[in-house]
């Protein structure tokens, strides 16, 4: 059995004014299926730069070699829709800064609940449920209250763990 993520050789770069940046510089790691690896370097090393290449969120052009490979499948070059299938269902990211990926004008609950219901085809009250639930298992205390609040009323660790909920909310089994 291979690896769940399999980075190899991974080079990324991105034009400017008389040239390009290498933002990535031949990168190579694996990460197996219950494992957590942590990828640390200098401000500028390619951190961010390569995980968002994995996300499909910078663009397939600026890939200038390597491949990347999940639960066995390569995924280097998918359309952004095939892309778009994959990401939540399968895999997902959790950002430092957590409310450049929360709505701020909709509340966290409904927003996981949305995740759940397209994922999972739930019901509206199915969805809430997981979400309540969720919210739980990623350490929310009174959960069922804070369902109904905004980004803004949660400290930042307490958005982390939103974002690892919205992240678990694919799921149909939770660990």
């Amino acid at each position: 059995m291979g690896h769940l993520l399999e980075v190899e050789h991974l080079k990324v770069s991105f034009p400017i004014y008389g040239g390009e940046v290498q933002a990535v510089r031949d990168v190579s790691f694996y990460v197996d299926q219950g494992e957590v690896v942590a990828i640390v370097g200098e401000s500028g090393s390619g951190k961010s730069v390569t995980v968002q290449t994995i996300m499909g969120l910078i663009p397939r052009k600026n890939i200038k070699d390597g491949k990347i490979v999940f639960n066995g499948r390569e995924i280097t070059h998918l359309s952004k829709k095939e892309m778009r299938k994959l990401k939540g269902a399968e895999i997902g990211i959790v950002f430092q800064d957590p409310m450049t990926s929360l709505n701020p004008t909709m509340k966290i609950g409904k927003q996981i609940a949305e995740g759940i219901r397209k994922h999972q085809k739930l019901s509206n009250v199915e969805a809430k449920q997981k979400a309540i639930e969720l919210l739980r298992l990623v350490g929310i205390p009174n959960a069922e209250e804070r369902y109904h609040q905004y980004p803004h009323e949660f400290s930042g660790g307490m958005r982390q763990r939103v974002m690892i909920g919205f992240s678990l909310s694919s799921q149909t089994a939770y660990c």
